[in-house]
């Protein structure tokens, strides 16, 4: 009878499926989960042995298809979920770059990679460059492997919450009718700065810098 065999590529996978394992009544080759330990370093192989109710580990290269039941491979997930967060101006160069669709990709089309890509695609170890031009490439095929990061603005609010757990948020859009700048509760309408050193100006020694995603 064959073993069964399941791949995680990270921490959280490895929680996972030794949680639904162990709670099987499965037990591990060292003792309690906690000190379960693997051969080696992500991704690799818990195996169920047939023969046994033990756990044990090894190397996904010394993994024998034909007398294991992959019941899972993390890879494949971990692969699809994984996406590079990018700038706005970094999805845009791109787009121009890569300029028509069905664009095929040799040697002189990766010399012409916009500076700000560039820039992002050697900024890493060996490894990490590798992975970041499979980035590109496998975008370039129509896969969906960036993320655009979100604008952030700076705002400034009340270091303390009130007794309902409110902050309060400095507003100027009254300023130059009151002459004072005013606070409210509601976040929506706090005033966005672009710079820190913008809102550090208007705050005092009751409040604070906050960074917020827009």
């Amino acid at each position: 009878m064959t073993n069964k065999a399941y791949i995680v590529a990270n921490e959280q996978q490895e929680r996972e499926v030794l949680g639904i394992l162990g709670a099987n009544g499965l037990k591990y080759v060292i003792g309690t989960y906690s000190q379960f330990r693997p051969l080696t370093g992500f991704p690799y192989v818990i195996y169920e042995s047939n023969n046994s109710n033990v756990l044990k580990s090894g190397r996904v290269p010394k993994l024998n298809i034909y007398l294991t039941d992959v019941m899972y491979d993390g890879r494949k997930e971990d692969k699809m979920s994984k996406k590079y967060v990018v700038s706005q101006e970094f999805m845009d160069k791109l787009e121009e770059w890569r300029c028509v669709e069905g664009f095929f990709v040799v040697t002189i089309e990766i010399s012409t990679l916009p500076d700000v890509v560039k820039h992002w695609w050697c900024n890493g170890n060996n490894k990490e460059n590798n992975n970041r031009l499979i980035a590109i490439l496998r975008w370039v095929n129509g896969e969906d492997v960036f993320e655009v990061e979100k604008p952030k603005k700076w705002v400034v609010r009340s270091k303390e919450c009130d007794e309902d757990g409110d902050y309060h948020y400095v507003n100027l859009d009254n300023f130059k009718n009151l002459k004072s700048v005013s606070t409210i509760y509601a976040f929506d309408c706090a005033t966005k700065f672009d710079a820190k050193e913008e809102a550090e100006s208007w705050a005092n020694a009751h409040q604070e810098v906050v960074q917020v995603e827009m």
